[in-house]
């Protein structure tokens, strides 16, 4: 019996962690998954000059388009081609950062540069 507590237990603590925000981060680079039609995680913060790397999980293509749909900015527009392509992007100023997906416009991100 103890085993199988040990296995919900664990399998509850994943499931939780996916819910955390996460806290800012204190090295050069972060990482964001696109999963099932969402950035993961997101927001983020992240300090000026870190290096934000995003990897496609899905088997279709999406993109990672600065601004919002109604407002591009122009920062960066990537497809990402299918499972396992990625695209960086090194945020060397303070402030918010929107994102989303050009194919899929519901599918919208954030990243806070402190």
């Amino acid at each position: 019996m103890l085993p199988r507590v040990l296995v919900l237990a664990s399998m509850l603590a994943l499931f939780l962690a996916s819910f955390i925000p996460p806290t800012a981060v204190s090295g050069g680079s972060s990482d964001v998954t696109i999963m099932t039609f969402q950035f993961r995680p997101s927001p983020i913060d992240v300090k000026a000059g870190t290096r934000v790397t995003w990897t496609n999980t899905d088997d279709i293509t999406h993109t990672v388009t600065s601004g919002t749909p109604d407002s591009r900015d122009g920062q960066f527009n990537a497809p990402l081609s299918g499972k396992g392509a990625t695209f960086s992007f090194t945020f060397a100023k303070a402030g918010t950062y929107g994102y989303f997906c050009d194919r899929h416009q519901s599918m919208r991100g954030e990243i806070r540069v402190k």
